[in-house]
């Protein structure tokens, strides 16, 4: 059973007459009836059948017809999507956290290319949480990766939680808090702290450990750009909350020594991807969310 045989079937259940058919396909009348026949043989059952000069329908005929709607609508369907992802340019925004679009997101870009060699990609960075659920609310984000402790299932977003992760307080190995052993937070405050971005997962988790212990430091910075930051507490500057792939290889290197934090450790942190529940997920998209799974 085939496609083709199926459309034949099809318009020659609606026009009752095999020559109207061939017209119609563009087909020999032979080539409708070949059609038709390998049909009734592989179902083992007449689809047609003549009523005098008439052409009708056998109840097994009237049977099959629904079923040959009904995959022909699917096969159009799946090619119509897997063409457009194809063929034509399609566009992805996606939202993301900067350590994200800086250590994680080029990996999955890099087998999505592979695969959509036409695709196009807005990454957004973005931080706070509610942004991101207005903007697939909207519909102006197709996907966001959040870090953080979680994220409910809330204002009709779809979430799938993709890996976990830890938090490392990092300083350069010339600072003095790298001789105290076992620090606590109270141990550091005449460091100065330097922050992410208002409204970044690790810098609101950060905010409310100092709160619940109620310290506060005495001198902070504020650095959007995570190069940047780690460039300045390399330098001794100060000292930062950041996720640990963000810090791999400077640590692995010596560049960066991890604090051993306690209040940190306790504090499981993950990656997530989510987007609109109503989503209309086609082939290309699909392929995004599953690209995610693998890479994170």
């Amino acid at each position: 059973m085939d496609m083709k045989q199926l459309s034949t079937f099809q318009v020659a259940s609606e026009t009752l007459n095999f020559t109207k058919s061939a017209e119609i396909l563009n087909y020999a009348q032979s080539s409708v009836t070949s059609h038709i026949k390998s049909l009734e043989t592989e179902l083992g059952v007449n689809l047609f059948e003549r009523l005098g000069n008439k052409l009708v329908l056998t109840p097994f005929g009237e049977r099959f017809r629904a079923y040959s709607d009904a995959i022909i609508t699917q096969y159009q369907s799946a090619m119509e999507e897997i063409n457009y992802d194809k063929d034509m340019t399609s566009t992805i925004v996606v939202g993301a956290t900067e350590s994200q679009c800086t250590y994680k997101i080029p990996d999955v870009l890099k087998e999505l290319k592979l695969l959509f060699p036409k695709v196009k990609v807005i990454i957004k960075p973005v931080h706070k949480l509610s942004d991101i659920q207005s903007e697939l609310q909207s519909g102006e984000m197709d996907f966001a990766f959040v870090f953080g402790e979680s994220i409910e299932e809330r204002n009709n977003m779809q979430v799938s939680k993709l890996s976990k992760g830890h938090l490392v307080l990092v300083a350069s190995p010339a600072n003095k808090a790298t001789n105290i052993e076992n620090p606590k937070l109270e141990d550091l405050i005449e460091e100065t702290l330097i922050l992410t971005e208002k409204g970044c997962s690790y810098r609101k988790l950060l905010e409310g450990m100092l709160h619940n212990s109620q310290i506060k430091f005495n001198s902070t910075f504020e650095i959007t750009n995570i190069e940047t930051l780690k460039n300045c507490v390399k330098s001794d500057l100060g000292i930062a909350l950041l996720p640990y792939e963000v810090v791999k290889r400077e640590v692995e290197n010596g560049e960066l020594t991890i604090l051993p934090l306690s209040q940190v450790k306790e504090h499981e942190i993950s990656h997530f991807l989510s987007w609109h529940k109503d989503k209309k997920l086609t082939p290309l998209l699909n392929t995004f969310i599953s690209l995610s799974q693998n890479v994170f």
